[in-house]
């Protein structure tokens, strides 16, 4: 089964997407799994809705661990399942909090052993100074993600006012990726993103 990771800088959309994603692919209930960076594994069962209230936060790095959901997706005549894991956002440099840094690279580790990167970047912060602001982590990820292929960047927050400009920063800065307008919250770009992994599974 393939392994889709999706990562990014904190407070980019990314446990957004992942739940609102899962909706948009026909989940209404779903079985989750919180992987710690020491291998402990904790199941849970929510709705949709509840995982939403629970998970997400406008704090940073409030995903700590993975979280890992299988998604089953149309292609041709039948359909194919894959794990999408959500993971804790990524900063330059090492951060003072132990947590943080060892949850930083449980997320490395997975996106060396995933077969479909999706890199959320976000739109509309990447001129100001905000901790979600593009940084070289950034230029990291992409860099990889090219080298290995099925790599695409999430232009997420493209429903607010300074998302179209960051969209065209990010259009001139990565010429040779696979850039995907979108938004987490919405749900624009959903379309795209699934045939984007159908196509690579």
């Amino acid at each position: 089964m393939s392994n889709c990771i999706l990562l990014g800088k904190p407070n980019v959309g990314k446990t957004s997407f992942f739940l609102n994603f899962a909706e948009f692919l026909g989940i209404d209930r779903c079985m989750l799994e919180f992987i710690d960076f020491e291998g402990n594994v904790l199941t849970k069962h929510y709705s949709v809705n509840t995982a939403k209230n629970y998970l997400i936060s406008p704090s940073p790095f409030k995903t700590r661990d993975v979280c890992k959901i299988k998604l089953s997706i149309p292609i041709y005549k039948g359909r194919s399942d894959f794990l999408l894991h959500d993971t804790s956002g990524l900063m330059d440099g090492i951060n003072k909090n132990e947590h943080v840094r060892k949850s930083m690279a449980e997320t490395l580790k997975y996106l060396y052993l995933s077969n479909i990167v999706l890199h959320m970047v976000d739109t509309s912060a990447i001129f100001t100074n905000q901790i979600s602001t593009i940084s070289e982590i950034d230029y990291q990820i992409n860099k990889y993600g090219n080298s290995k292929g099925c790599y695409c960047i999430l232009a997420n927050k493209m429903d607010l006012k300074e998302g179209a400009k960051g969209l065209q920063f990010l259009k001139n800065e990565f010429r040779n990726t696979y850039i995907i307008p979108m938004s987490a919250i919405k749900g624009m770009g959903f379309k795209e993103v699934r045939q984007f992994v159908a196509r690579n599974i």
